[in-house]
């Protein structure tokens, strides 16, 4: 029995041991794990530079090509830049009256979409097509306020207002009207055209003669409030109102003469506002500032420069690798055309 015992404590050890060779390692070498993470981040450098290397000599051999093709960009910039047409350039700054700018700005900037139609354009403005043709833009921008006083701090004329900035809003009654044309002397056709196109919207003078009215409402009601506070002032500061046993009731409950003063000035300057508004604001756009005189605008050859030379530059590399692999294209083409 003593030998049987012996002989299974060996083939038990024996197993062990044999299942413990075959388990797998399970704990991380963290050091081995650095170093492998090391050795990838430098194949991956040496990776970018021999990319970089690569590509400067692919520019180097492609020189010729590249540069020749830049050439040719240039010259043509510079012949479009001699040919293109100077433009000119005004601002006008007008108020909205008692209508929201957002609505009389959509509805001037709905011009800008019909560039590509001066026959469309030209009916809306009651001026020729070939006038409309020397038309480069109509744009209304909106006023921006930074310290909010209510003042335009700049205009928006790239369109980067982000109503999410706290930092920053729209004026509300104002509008900046920029218009550039090719040709100086259609220019006071242009703005008459565009101050008519503006007030003879049915919509806006429906607005406008709705806002009136309210207004005038408004004042109608304000009238009725200051003579309640008068009348209220008065009756109650007039003892022989009241019965003689209601005098002290009243001393101690009384208002204040400076509370009625301040209510019926807040009604008054309110109404002198309204009033204002209608004797100012008698048409849907009312003029602050007429359009600026024409100032030619800025078009620098720098920027056909590098356009063209850019572009050209690319297309260059692009025809040197198609020239390289001209064969295989050629043979490609066959190839398809065979199986065709």
């Amino acid at each position: 029995m003593t030998h049987q015992k012996l002989i299974k404590l060996n083939t038990m050890s024996e197993s062990n041991i044999q299942q413990n060779k075959g388990k797998p390692n399970d704990e991380i070498d963290i050091f081995e794990f650095s170093i492998r993470i090391s050795n990838a981040f430098k194949n991956f450098l040496i990776g970018i530079k021999d990319y970089f290397i690569s590509f400067i000599i692919f520019l180097i051999r492609k020189s010729l090509w590249i540069s020749s093709f830049a050439v040719a960009g240039v010259l043509l910039g510079y012949l479009l830049y001699g040919i293109s047409k100077p433009s000119y350039s005004s601002l006008m700054e007008g108020h909205t009256s008692g209508l929201d700018n957002t609505v009389v700005i959509d509805h001037i900037n709905k011009l800008s979409k019909l560039r590509g139609k001066p026959d469309l354009l030209a009916n809306y403005l009651d001026i020729t097509e070939n006038q409309a043709k020397d038309i480069k833009s109509i744009k209304a921008c909106y006023g921006i306020d930074i310290n909010r006083d209510g003042k335009t701090d700049y205009i928006d004329y790239k369109e980067k207002y982000n109503p999410k900035d706290t930092n920053q809003m729209r004026v509300q009654s104002h509008i900046y009207l920029q218009v550039a044309v090719y040709n100086e002397r259609i220019f006071n056709d242009l703005r008459q055209g565009l101050l008519q196109y503006i007030v003879s919207n049915k919509y806006l003078k429906e607005l406008f003669k709705i806002d009136t009215i309210q207004k005038r409402q408004m004042i109608n009601e304000i009238d009725i409030e200051i003579l309640k506070i008068d009348s209220l002032q008065r009756s109650r500061f007039r003892k022989n109102m009241y019965p003689p046993n209601t005098n002290m009731l009243f001393m101690g409950n009384e208002p204040e003469i400076k509370l009625f003063h301040e209510e019926k000035l807040s009604l008054f300057s309110r109404r002198q506002r309204l009033v204002r508004d209608i004797e100012i604001s008698d048409e849907i756009i009312v003029i602050i500032h007429d359009f600026t005189p024409l100032a030619e605008e800025e078009n620098p050859i720098l920027v056909y420069i590098l356009i063209f030379g850019g572009s050209m530059a690319i297309l260059g590399i692009f025809c040197s690798l198609l020239w390289q692999h001209r064969k295989k294209i050629w043979a490609l083409i066959r190839e398809d055309t065979i199986k065709q």
